[in-house]
């Protein structure tokens, strides 16, 4: 397990360590203008990995998988940290992103096949709370090998992390051998791929490098439909296929992703987002203390996931945690919806306390219940499909609620016209500029960033709701068979 672990940590730290040294990589490598592509290609490929590698590991086993996932996550890591032109970091980044999707979805399918159903909740809950972590102390690491190391090291240092991982997976793993049986679902994968491509390009570049509108965004939009419509057609027909549709018929797997999807996914990546733009614009906090704003959030997140996991494995308890996280969701996304100018930090503080317990409880829960919905031979094929669809949702939330929040500052600012406030965007506005402002200007950019806040988790809310009403609607009793399957 510790093997197992040791996988993950640098898989869940890249993405975020590497953020922090965007700006010192495009000055020494140059291609200022391709470096949304750093992390649009990651992104991108840990997609298709995630989708793609769940359905192979139930194939031909995990530990291969797993191997196989770590190797491609080393040599993309290796690539990225002696890369010499933002193009050849690009694609590095492409190969490494991959192994990253491969490596989550092979782990959390091996705790599913190495622990019994009974007993997948609290080996779930060690996995879930590593992310939350990575999110505390990933950007903190980030500066710190970048001030002092360079950045080349965020890449270089994960390898001697992914060699003992590999060691240990392969010397320690025994799983049961696999018969193969039939051919790999080539169209399938090519199919998922596009799709996968597709929607993520559309909701990572709608808002941030291209307006939703834009020729761009819709062209990937379309590219992802017309490949999810492909998708179906051919996994119909497949013997072996990536995507299993049997999961989406489902009850208890479907409503389970749905949940995932809009808790963990969408709610989650919004409010990460946006609370530290609230607490720079609003009440006036540097970015280090934002940051530090989000630990009310990230640490109950850390506990619960530890504690639920451990005591939803003593029952038949998923479809009440489910309720009761979804409503602390819903009731934290109004409360944090009343908050204005005049809200504290620490009142602040005490509101995310709740999205932070709602969240910590959803984080692995229903990715469990998922697992435990599907046939023995289909659980990675499930696991890719759930891990996929919460990452396309927290793009949405990050983009579409995005929208939302940019929409509304703008129609504030509009609407209550001010001297020096024309042509202010959110993204444009930070500490040191709204400290320039004229006293008009000012507090219209801070009343405009607090109407903005309101409207986002108001709609956060409703998305809540809609979690809620899935979670209501699973069916109660939800252990798993002696295969691995619960009753429907």
């Amino acid at each position: 397990m510790t093997s197992l672990v040791l996988a993950l940590v640098p898989v869940q730290l890249d993405s975020l360590v590497a953020a922090t040294a965007v700006p010192t990589i495009a000055g020494d490598l140059g291609g200022f203008d391709r470096i949304s592509w750093v992390a649009t290609s990651f992104l991108l490929t840990m997609a298709i990995g995630m989708v793609v590698s769940g359905r192979l590991g139930d194939m031909f086993g995990r530990r291969k998988m797993l191997l196989t996932a770590q190797a491609v996550f080393f040599v993309g890591s290796l690539w990225s940290g002696v890369s010499t032109s933002m193009t050849e970091l690009i694609l590095a980044r492409a190969v490494q992103g991959l192994g990253a999707g491969m490596t989550a979805t092979s782990l959390l399918a091996t705790v599913a096949e190495v622990a019994p159903p009974e007993k997948r909740s609290r080996y779930q809950g060690i996995f879930g709370a590593v992310a939350p972590l990575s999110m505390i102390v990933g950007p903190w690491v980030g500066g710190l090998i970048t001030d002092h190391l360079g950045w080349r090291w965020i890449f270089l240092l994960n390898l001697p992390l992914v060699a003992i991982a590999m060691v240990g997976i392969g010397a320690l793993l025994r799983l049961p051998k696999r018969q193969t049986n039939g051919r790999v679902d080539i169209a399938g994968l090519a199919t998922v791929s596009v799709a996968a491509a597709g929607t993520v390009l559309a909701v990572s570049w709608g808002g941030n490098q291209f307006a939703w509108l834009s020729w761009q965004v819709i062209g990937a939009a379309v590219i992802g439909l017309l490949a999810i419509v492909a998708t179906v057609m051919v996994e119909r027909r497949a013997d072996n296929a990536v995507l299993p549709l049997d999961l989406f018929r489902n009850r208890s797997a479907l409503l389970s992703m749905l949940v995932l999807a809009l808790g963990p996914g969408a709610v989650m990546m919004a409010a990460m987002n946006y609370l530290p733009v609230f607490s720079q614009v609003v009440q006036g906090h540097s970015a280090s203390n934002s940051g530090l704003l989000l630990l009310p959030m990230l640490l109950p997140t850390v506990a619960v996931a530890m504690l639920i996991g451990a005591w939803t494995s003593s029952g038949d308890r998923f479809r009440p945690v489910l309720i009761a996280g979804t409503a602390a969701l819903t009731v934290a996304c109004v409360l944090l919806a009343t908050m204005g100018v005049g809200t504290s930090g620490l009142l602040t503080a005490l509101l995310m306390l709740g999205i932070g317990v709602g969240i910590g409880l959803l984080f692995q829960t229903p990715l469990v219940l998922v697992q435990n919905s599907a046939p023995a031979g289909e659980v990675g094929a499930a696991t890719g499909a759930a891990s996929f669809l919460r990452m396309v949702f927290g793009a949405i939330g990050v983009g579409g609620l995005g929208a939302v929040f940019s929409g509304r500052f703008q129609s504030y600012l509009a609407d209550h016209p001010a001297p020096g406030t024309a042509g202010l965007t959110v993204a444009s506005v930070d500490p040191n500029r709204l400290t320039a402002l004229p006293a008009p200007a000012k507090d219209a950019v801070v009343h405009a960033a607090a109407s903005a806040n309101s409207t986002l988790f108001w709609i956060a809310g409703v998305v809540a709701v809609l979690a809620l009403l899935a979670a209501l609607a699973l069916p109660g009793g939800r252990r798993a068979n002696s295969s691995g399957q619960a009753a429907r």
